[in-house]
Parts: C-alpha cells; sequence; structure tokens
C-alpha cells in the first residue's frame, strides 16, 4: 500500500489495494485515516470492481445512504442496487443519453459546488465515485480544501460567521441551473436540512468551512444577505490554490470526506462521449455534527 500526495494542501493517491469486502480492517484504517487527513484520496486501478464490490466495500466505512433518484416517478433507474446513485449519460443498453433527458438534467447541479447530501439530515460524510467510462477530454472533478479557506479567513471573520446555521435544499441548487424541479416523491421524502456554516473535524481537531449550493439562506439573517455572505464565502474558498482538479483515468476510485471539501464537475462534450460512474455515499453521525 503506497499513498502519495497530489496537491500541495490536501489529497493523496493510493497505489496496491483492491477496492472490495475482502481488504483486512487494518487497510481500511489507514484508508479512513488518509481520507479524514487529506480530504480526497484516489485508489487507482480499480478496472476489475464491481458494482456489488464497490457497495460491500464502503459498507465497512459506515452506514450507506440510498440514492435520492429512488424517489423520482418519472425517470428510470439503470442500476440495479439502491445504494448506487448514477452520474452517467449511458442507458441500461449501452447507448448514449441525450443532453436533453430528464436524468441529465437533473445532474446538471453537479456542475456547481457542493457538498454531497448536505440538505439531507444526518448529511453525507464520505463520498465514493467510480470512473467506468472516461470522455477523452473534459469531465473532471474539482476540489476545494474547506479547511484551508478556514485557515485563511481573518479572525474578525471567523468570529463572526462560526456560530451560523444554514438551510440546506436540493430544490434550490436545482432551481440555480434551471433544473427539473422536485417531484412530490422527492418532496415528501427529502425535506430541507440545517447545517452548521463552520464544522469541528474530530479526527484531525481542524475547522473547516460547511458550504454547499444546497445552502438556501442563512438562519438569523435577512435573505438577500444571507446568499451574499454565502456566495462571497464560496467564491473564497474556491480560489486556485484551495483547489485540486482531478483528471480521470480508466478504474479510477475516488473517495472524499463532504466535511472537509467542496466539489464539482466539469463540463465535457456530452453530445459526442460516453461517462459512466457510479456513486456511493455513508451518512454522517449526529455525534459528530454536535461536535
Amino acid at each position: 500500500m503506497e499513498i502519495n500526495r497530489i496537491h500541495p494542501l490536501f489529497g493523496a493517491e493510493i497505489v496496491g489495494v483492491p477496492a472490495d469486502g475482502t481488504v483486512p480492517q487494518v487497510v481500511i484504517d489507514r484508508i479512513r485515516a488518509a481520507v479524514e487527513s487529506e480530504g480526497v484520496v484516489v485508489l487507482r486501478g480499480q478496472q476489475a470492481m464491481t458494482d456489488d464490490d464497490q457497495i460491500a466495500f464502503c459498507r465497512r466505512f459506515g452506514t450507506l445512504q440510498k440514492s435520492i433518484s429512488i424517489h423520482r416517478e418519472d425517470t428510470a433507474r439503470r442500476m440495479k442496487r439502491d445504494e448506487l446513485t448514477d452520474l452517467s449519460n449511458v442507458n441500461a443498453d449501452g447507448s448514449r443519453i441525450s443532453p436533453e433527458d430528464t436524468r441529465r438534467k437533473l445532474q446538471s447541479a453537479g456542475l456547481l459546488w457542493h457538498s454531497d447530501n448536505s440538505f439531507r439530515s444526518p448529511p453525507g460524510l464520505f463520498t465514493f465515485l467510480a470512473a467506468k467510462i472516461v470522455p477523452p477530454e473534459g469531465g473532471d472533478t474539482e476540489f476545494s480544501d474547506m479547511r484551508a479557506a478556514w485557515d485563511a479567513l481573518d479572525p474578525a471573520t471567523q468570529a463572526r460567521i462560526a456560530p451560523l446555521q444554514v438551510r440546506h435544499s436540493l430544490a434550490w441548487s436545482r432551481e440555480q441551473v434551471g433544473a427539473p424541479p422536485l417531484s412530490a416523491g422527492e418532496s415528501a421524502n427529502i425535506p430541507e436540512s440545517v447545517q452548521p456554516l463552520v464544522r469541528f473535524h474530530p479526527a484531525t481537531g481542524r475547522r473547516s468551512l460547511y458550504l454547499s449550493s444546497h445552502g438556501r439562506d442563512v438562519l438569523g439573517m435577512d435573505d438577500a444577505a444571507g446568499k451574499a455572505l454565502l456566495r462571497e464565502l464560496t467564491e473564497f474558498a474556491t480560489r486556485p490554490q484551495f483547489v485540486y482538479v482531478h483528471k480521470w483515468r480508466d478504474g479510477d476510485f475516488v473517495i472524499w470526506d463532504n466535511r472537509v471539501t467542496m466539489h464539482r464537475a466539469t463540463p465535457f462534450p456530452d453530445h459526442k462521449y460516453q461517462r459512466d460512474m457510479r456513486r456511493t455515499s455513508i451518512e454522517d453521525s449526529e455525534a459528530a455534527l454536535a461536535a
């Protein structure tokens, strides 16, 4: 097991570990520690990993969240397991999905900076994303280090924003990109959540901003002022010095800690190429949120 740093501030690459349910617990513990300290970890060479392998591997880290796509009535799911979220433009028969398809439009909010499942309670802890088909151009994923962004804020700003709480909403992030609104099933099963604007990481002792495109407003603030604050902090936290750009290779399996990172997908020629990505995630704990 070889761990190499991939960015001056955060992120690591791990070579020599198969991502399946047979990995010894000591290796799982080392991977968890790497994710918690580095924020983003890339496991290379996972072409042989099946969907069942991915789910079995992720279950070793905590309680799996089910995909929110199971609550959508007007789209068909390609994935056979409820724990898998399909972030692809590929049909079940292998053909390419049109960019105008509802399924692709629902994915468009992923182009905004966000933390996965921040609109859920409890929110997402770790996300696991497996690359099955990678386009030859575009389709990168950008990550920002929210710990480094917090550290770079002046003390007065840190003191001002530390007690604040933010309302997170899936409907709000979709609205920003003109994606289809919540369906009846989504509205019934995915209520809004309230999350702290600043989080304390129990494993590292570091503080970080907790931002997301799902963050709709700041509790106790005027709506316009709250949105302006979230926009200002997001622009600050995604400056180039805080960002790692992951250029996908076939077989990459990337794990990240949603407590200390934001990420976004970048566009690719959707009308020309296929991109097949499968995501799983585990939920945070109420104890960690309280901390």
